[in-house]
């Protein structure tokens, strides 16, 4: 009876003992699979196959800055931050290039609905296997960030501690925390961070899927682009931090409601909680001036004041809810001190020069507001892209990191049609344009 009770563990052991995959294995075996599912071997000089090889770089930058922090390598830290800045430089030009084309000729997967079916499936099953695995084995007291009092930021979504999943967990990240917790009146638990981490992905894959299937009206371009935003390593390695997929998870779904613009501010205004899409607003409003504009600024009173809600009931006194409405909405002073500052801003270049790009930054929304003149579907998706990868040049936290915000609008790019009748326009002028 003893003996077959150790052959039972042990295989439960072979058979159902699950790791982690490694980083650099992962890599390989995502582009291998990318390459197969969605590389276009008939058209070799393509837009898709492009896109596909540009996103595949992305990876080997973020495996830079994880080996550097590993291993204590300021020059291999620095090095990682510079290649992001670098890889986010070309995405912003291609989501500009993206609002010229007109020819988008239909390029879908390699794969059957079927199968693209199957990969989502069992890809998110994955994806939550990690994360999950992550959560078994941390300590929710000692992974909690602080973040500067000086910088933006919604100290709700500040407070939920990360799920460890990749290098950021490191015992040498840690060692560079202050590891305290109760920082604020209003603690919540890693189960809660979990719940929401796996939620956002959830919810980001079915949003991808129904735009596709909605306004694409090809549902495996939707699937495909499911597939490709879960295969990326930089999904499943980041994928334990709230702040980098629920953003993406509002705007995903704020561009699937485009049509109702009350649901639309809504949930555009939800992703405030990160401050950088507030941004966002002349160009969302602009591509409803001519209709809906109205409906569109009510949901986004609507969404905006949950927000302020949130911040009123946490509040310790009156005092720290002022100094929080200031964070929601970065009304400071940009932070200069290099201690509160990530990525090349705490790696030898001086914060200062964080004054201009933030100033080219804002003129940069203000245009948006002019150009393109007649804004699409597309066009909107491309340059809310290109403005939230704006603003990894300047963001004093993420130092090139927030990959997530973007990411599902970059997929959604790569693999969208011709969307010029997709429009929010006047009945006079939708007639006038319709000729």
């Amino acid at each position: 009876m003893f003996e077959n009770q150790q052959l039972y563990e042990q295989l439960n052991e072979l058979f159902f003992s699950y790791e982690h995959v490694e980083s650099t294995t992962w890599l390989y075996l995502t582009t291998l699979l990318s390459i197969a599912v969605f590389f276009k071997f008939g058209r070799f000089f393509s837009m898709r196959n492009l896109d596909i090889l540009l996103l595949s770089l992305f990876s080997p930058c973020f495996m830079l800055v994880s080996f550097g922090i590993t291993n204590g390598f300021e020059e291999i830290v620095r090095l990682g931050y510079v290649t992001l800045w670098v890889m986010g430089g070309i995405f912003m030009l291609r989501m500009f290039y993206d609002c010229t084309m007109v020819r988008r000729p239909l390029l879908e997967p390699n794969l059957s609905a079927g199968g693209l079916s199957f990969l989502v499936f069992a890809l998110f099953v994955l994806l939550v296997s990690n994360v999950s695995l992550g959560y078994l084995q941390s300590d929710a007291e000692v992974l909690r960030d602080l973040s500067s009092p000086q910088m933006p930021g919604y100290r709700i979504l500040e407070d939920l501690p990360p799920v460890p999943v990749a290098f950021w967990e490191t015992p040498f990240e840690l060692n560079q925390q202050s590891g305290k917790s109760g920082v604020y009146s209003f603690e919540m638990s890693q189960a809660l961070s979990l719940g929401l981490v796996i939620a956002a992905h959830f919810f980001v894959v079915v949003g991808l899927i129904l735009v596709g299937s909605v306004h694409f009206e090809n549902v495996r371009m939707g699937l495909g682009a499911a597939v490709i935003y879960l295969l990326i390593p930089y999904t499943g390695e980041m994928g334990g931090h709230v702040d980098h997929v629920l953003p993406g998870a509002f705007l995903v779904w704020a561009l699937l409601f485009y049509r109702k613009p009350m649901i639309a501010g809504f949930l555009l205004s939800l992703s405030f909680c990160i401050y950088y899409p507030l941004f966002l607003l002349p160009l969302w409003v602009s591509f409803y001036w001519q209709r809906g504009k109205t409906k569109f600024s009510l949901g986004v009173l609507l969404g905006w004041g949950l927000l302020v809600l949130g911040l009123f009931l946490t509040k310790s006194d009156f005092t720290d809810f002022v100094a929080q409405m200031k964070r929601m909405h970065g009304v400071l002073t940009p932070q200069m001190n290099p201690k509160y500052l990530q990525g090349l801003w705490s790696y030898g270049w001086a914060p200062v020069y964080r004054i201009p790009l933030i100033t080219a930054f804002i003129m940069m929304s203000i245009t948006f507001t002019m150009w393109p003149a007649q804004k699409n579907l597309g066009s909107l998706t491309s340059c809310t892209a290109a403005l939230l990868l704006a603003t990894r040049f300047w963001n004093g936290e993420g130092g090139g990191l927030f990959l997530g915000w973007s990411l599902p609008l970059i997929v959604l790019v790569m693999f969208r049609p011709n969307l010029e009748d997709r429009v929010m326009l006047s009945r006079d002028a939708v007639s006038s344009y319709g000729d």
